[in-house]
């Protein structure tokens, strides 16, 4: 039987970034030994949105031994690669995220996340993904809106309880007036836990 791991790798699906803080959640398919290698870059917003490719670095490596689970541990929502929560869209876009600052989501079977506009963005998209279940199957669970007071609300619902990431793109407003437009850009990603229990 086929594993849904890679044979001894573990499972990092990228950073959580809070003020100056970077987190990794390590999830390890079993017992053993692993060896963690950090990547970074150092890079601005303008470079981001240009769409260019980024080059990283390794900066440091850790072992992680891990003697036995305590939970069988499965692999995350197939979402873009890169850090969790909504720092980068505070950082790149100016998005102020109202209802979720953290990168892990408790939900029941229906969920509502706000950012507040700090400048004119448009053409926001939102993807759904779930192990199991094809993401344009998933598609018609997400939508979004924006109100007069520059508030765009994601509105989501899960069609069965588990793990869920939520992926968002957005765009720059170009005020230019050439017909050159920004390029719809990943603005941040969410992991939602979705339960009856919640």
């Amino acid at each position: 039987m086929k594993t849904p791991y890679p044979e001894n790798r573990a499972l990092v699906p990228g950073p959580s970034v809070v003020s100056n803080i970077v987190s990794f959640r390590v999830h390890a398919p079993s017992s053993g030994s692993f060896l963690l290698d950090i990547f970074a870059n150092s890079v601005t917003p303008k470079e981001y949105l240009t769409g260019e490719p980024m080059k990283f670095k390794s900066v440091c490596k850790f072992k992680i031994s891990c003697e036995d689970l305590q939970t069988v541990m499965v692999p995350l929502p197939d979402c873009a690669s890169g850090e969790w929560g909504p720092t980068k869209a505070t950082r790149l876009f100016g998005l102020i995220p109202i209802t979720h600052q953290e990168a892990l989501i408790f939900a029941g079977r229906e969920l509502e996340i706000q950012f507040r506009m700090s400048r004119q963005l448009t053409d926001f998209m939102a993807t759904l993904h779930k192990n199991g279940i094809e993401e344009k199957r998933l598609s018609k669970f997400v939508s979004h809106s924006i109100t007069d007071e520059d508030i765009v609300t994601f509105s989501l619902s899960f069609p069965e309880e588990g793990q869920y990431g939520l992926d968002i793109y957005t765009r720059e407003y170009s005020s230019s007036g050439n017909s050159e437009k920004h390029l719809l850009t990943h603005c941040c990603k969410y992991l939602i836990n979705s339960s009856k229990r919640n």
